[in-house]
């Protein structure tokens, strides 16, 4: 089918996107992969006047990573991204290894961090890595710059902060600090081609004597938005990670989510998903810090 909309613009600048974004207000749509945009305005599920671009925007690509945080900037492609060695060999590995469940090689080419959450998609592959990093959504507009906790970005299926004539352009991560390292799980029948039935974030931190001291539990296809899992953070928190801590945690997550049931699985399917993979996760991760 073909795509219907007015005008396409690729700015260069920040500014140029601003300035565009201002003039056509709820009549324009921002695309960088298009991997999503593209095929709904096909569909003519979506219908704008102007296309905005903002790939061609070199500071948006950057991946910076420092001691005490790095900032991935929202274009960064989730291939690149997944074999990025900087962060595949770092504190912040589990974003790379979340890009690299997103769809097919062909997808991972062209999706963006930053589109696949601002699509704001229940089922995200990568929201569950940045939760459980406390990822901070750097966003632009025209009243400046404000930073927003990942958690508090997503309001609803589709639907973001996100104020009209604002972008996201960087997503920072804090250092993780010590003795700590994440796991993440993608359940799909498919494998990473389909949509997420359940996916799994878990990070944990160790004290020496091997006391939690950092518990981060993230969960996507399981709610309206991918959500954090506070009541198992906090039950795992100054616990040693015994087998009956390990079923508790589990059995609380799977007790925390009301998941609906649709053509992928049942609610009573994701639940016991849930339940088997938190153990797992847990476990993995743990094992990880050695």
């Amino acid at each position: 089918m073909v795509m219907k909309f007015e005008k396409y613009f690729r700015p260069e600048t920040l500014e140029q996107a601003l300035e565009l974004l201002q003039e056509y207000g709820s009549d324009c749509k921002i695309i960088a992969g298009g991997t999503d945009v593209v095929i709904r305005l096909k569909a003519h599920m979506l219908r704008v006047k102007a296309i905005i671009d903002i790939s061609a925007i070199p500071e948006l690509r950057d991946v910076k990573i420092g001691a005490d945080q790095a900032v991935i900037g929202a274009t960064r492609d989730l291939m690149s991204l997944s074999r990025d060695p900087a962060l595949c060999e770092g504190q912040w590995q589990i974003v790379a290894e979340c890009a690299g469940h997103v769809s097919s090689t062909q997808i991972r080419n062209r999706a963006t961090l930053g589109g696949n959450n601002c699509n704001a998609s229940p089922s995200a592959d990568t929201t569950p890595g940045l939760l459980i990093s406390d990822a901070v959504v750097n966003i632009i507009g025209p009243n400046g710059k404000r930073d927003v906790p990942i958690e508090k970005f997503f309001v609803g299926p589709g639907k973001t902060v996100l104020e009209q004539g604002e972008l996201v352009v960087s997503f920072t991560l804090p250092a993780q600090g010590k003795r700590c390292a994440a796991a993440y799980h993608k359940h799909a029948i498919r494998g990473d081609t389909d949509i997420s039935i359940v996916c799994i974030g878990v990070r944990i931190g160790l004290d020496a004597d091997g006391t939690v001291n950092k518990a981060r539990v993230a969960l996507s296809a399981v709610a309206p938005t991918p959500i954090r899992i506070h009541a198992v953070e906090e039950l795992l928190a100054g616990k040693k990670l015994t087998d009956d801590i390990i079923e508790r945690a589990a059995r609380l997550a799977e007790q925390s989510i009301a998941p609906i049931s649709d053509q992928r699985a049942s609610a009573e399917y994701r639940k016991e998903m849930v339940h088997v993979n938190m153990k797992n996760m847990i476990r993995e991760a743990a094992a990880k810090i050695g």
